[in-house]
């Protein structure tokens, strides 16, 4: 018995150690920094990243925004502004990679369209329906991570409040 531990101890420990050495070497490809863009209601983020091992890849995006142009929709059609025209945001989204070629992964990660409910916006009563025109993007966090080690934590923001879309940002990793 006290035999059988002492094989599966060794045996944790050598894949433990497997996994730590398949991911150790992991670096961004030349070229393939993290680049995030707003892309109006989204963000989305691009990297390629080398040296790593053939473990699923698992990449989550959280993002700071606010929401703009907020138009609520009465069941008959008709539209009128939010009462509450800008509200906080908190879009996320996550990309898993299984297998990745070669030790290499190209990450492209895009959150999740916020939604605002009738009453967030300040609408009549839950009856209407809301839309949101644009967010205004603060700051995010994109994380990489294989095997369950947090391989890059990249953080990043874009300029003041206005209309960014299409504009990039560069996190620093």
């Amino acid at each position: 018995m006290r035999r059988m531990i002492l094989v599966l101890l060794a045996t944790a420990l050598t894949l433990v150690g497997a996994a730590a050495a398949a991911t150790s070497g992991a670096h961004f490809t030349q070229g393939g920094d993290p680049l995030c863009t707003d892309i109006g209601l989204q963000l989305e983020c691009t990297a390629e990243v080398a040296g790593l091992g053939n473990v699923t890849v698992d990449v989550t995006l959280n993002a700071v925004g606010t929401a703009v142009g907020i138009t609520c929709t009465s069941p008959g059609g008709n539209e009128s502004p939010g009462q509450n025209p800008a509200l906080p945001v908190n879009p996320s989204g996550s990309q898993t990679i299984h297998n990745p070629k070669n030790g290499r992964a190209v990450v492209d990660v895009t959150t999740n369209t916020p939604t605002v409910t009738a009453k967030e916006a300040g609408c009549p009563n839950k009856n209407w329906r809301t839309s949101i025109s644009d967010v205004l993007f603060s700051s995010y966090t994109l994380e990489i991570s294989q095997g369950g080690t947090v391989l890059f934590t990249c953080n990043g923001s874009f300029p003041a409040p206005g209309s960014n879309n299409g504009d990039k940002s560069t996190p620093s990793c």
